[in-house]
């Protein structure tokens, strides 16, 4: 038997903590680093255990006898419905296999020049002076992307636009749901409640069209959608269309939204530390001369990849991640019941002094192999862990390589005005920052101050 969970101070009657959590999310729950590895939060008349230490996240993460579940995946399931993102492990059993091909590293390899052009299509539309509505424009690119490798259909595209334009609604509603699990009041006539029925509802007209053209024949049939709609299950059935519509969605919030944050996050991040910025252009232009990035420059650009880590150790997408305990469980000490929901913030673990130093510094070289240490890896959980880490991870990391070495080959982005970056925590974690100004740039000949860098 392990030790009693203590309660975290502060809570209300009724709502618990989620005064705190809808007031300043990340910082109460790096706050809880303070105290014991594992606490106990009250969400709204539902009692949560939350996990403040690496060691303890891994095994959460890993571990069987903790299965998806708990108020992150919960609400996550109102969107996505029982895709393999949000599925038991019981069912992941059967569904991985059916999608884990479409992201080996021989299949991401053939996407990789699809990825180029739709970066070259999306960054050819970009003017010298322009004032660029960054998170738009990560979207639009992520979109086009899963619309040509993932849900190749011709209504694929359109349904990936679809999620990119509804997921800022639909994201705050989550987020609502989250926090105060209360289903009638989410249901009530008001007008945020509308506008997330609204948003739901065409996206699920989207998919609805994807889904008949697949039936009717109209997909190229080598994509990943194409895989799950000729997957049989154990008594050899094939999926229906609510198993269908479940792992479309999955594939469209997890393929637009963490590929155009984490796109987002990193060119307003360069644009307030020229001296990063001045690193990768270096690589860059030493790697590649102008050219085009493909697939086999992944491995010469190690430093674009750090940039890109060093971007999700600070602003995971997924800020908070929860599971539900299958047995009564001893968890670094304390005693966890049975049914109990686990929550496991990546961002508060990723940002503890005591494994990163100088935690809130941007400092890619962090990720250098020779300064990773094994509390890095553990504590560093942007990409979950274990069996059910995320499929799509050398997927993601390969476009957004891409990406970033395209486009800051050629063009410089800089702040437009005051406002600084701050993180917007809704159900995901996402950018709240100001339009970036533009400028084209040359290759580098002599140091920052040649390539407009003023401090």
């Amino acid at each position: 038997m392990g030790a009693a969970v203590q309660q975290v101070a502060g809570g209300v009657p009724w709502l618990g903590h989620v005064i705190q959590l809808v007031r300043d999310p990340l910082a109460f729950l790096a706050s809880q680093r303070e105290g014991p590895a594992v606490v106990r939060l009250q969400l709204a008349g539902r009692r949560v255990y939350l996990v403040t230490c690496g060691e303890a996240a891994r095994e959460v993460l890993v571990s069987t006898v903790f299965d998806k579940g708990g108020p992150f995946m919960d609400t996550a399931r109102v969107l996505v419905g029982n895709g393999v993102i949000t599925c038991s492990n019981t069912d992941h059993r059967r569904q991985q296999p059916v999608m884990r091909p479409a992201f080996s590293r021989e299949q991401v390899a053939r996407y990789a020049p699809v990825m180029g052009e739709c970066v070259t299509q999306v960054v050819d539309g970009w003017r010298e002076g322009e004032r660029l509505d960054v998170e738009a424009s990560m979207y639009g690119l992520a979109a086009r992307v899963v619309a040509r490798t993932l849900i190749a259909a011709p209504a694929g595209r359109e349904a990936a636009e679809t999620m990119g334009g509804a997921l800022p609604v639909l994201l705050e509603g989550m987020f609502r749901q989250m926090l105060v699990p209360w289903p009638l009041l989410h249901r009530l006539p008001l007008p945020a409640n509308r506008r997330f029925q609204q948003a739901q509802a065409r996206l699920e007209r989207a998919v609805a069209e994807v889904i008949g053209q697949y039936r009717a024949g109209k997909a190229p049939g080598d994509d990943l959608l194409s895989l799950v709609m000729a997957a049989r299950d154990d008594d050899g059935r094939p999926l229906d269309d609510s198993e269908v519509r479940d792992q479309v969605l999955s594939v469209l919030a997890a393929g637009v939204e963490t590929t155009a944050s984490l796109l987002a996050w990193t060119l307003h991040a360069l644009a307030a530390r020229p001296d990063v910025e001045y690193r990768l252009w270096a690589e860059l232009d030493c790697e590649l001369a102008g050219r085009t990035p493909v697939f086999a420059d992944i491995s010469r650009l190690p430093y674009t990849r750090q940039v890109l880590l060093e971007v999700l150790r600070l602003w995971p997408p997924t800020w908070m991640l929860s599971r539900t305990t299958l047995e009564q469980a001893v968890l670094a000490g304390f005693s966890v019941p049975a049914g109990a929901d686990v929550i496991v913030s990546p961002y508060a673990l990723q940002r503890d002094p005591a494994v990163f130093g100088d935690p809130e510094v941007f400092d890619p070289d962090r990720w250098l192999p020779e300064r990773v240490t094994a509390a890095q890896r553990q504590a560093f959980t942007a990409f979950g862990g274990g069996r059910r880490k995320c499929l799509g991870e050398q997927y993601g990391m390969t476009e957004a390589v891409l990406a970033l070495a395209s486009i800051s080959s050629h063009w410089q982005l800089r702040n437009a005005g005051a406002a600084p970056l701050q993180p917007l925590p809704r159900f995901l974690l996402t950018p709240k920052a100001g339009p970036l100004l533009l400028a084209r740039r040359t290759a580098l000949s002599g140091g920052p101050r040649a390539v407009g860098d003023q401090r």
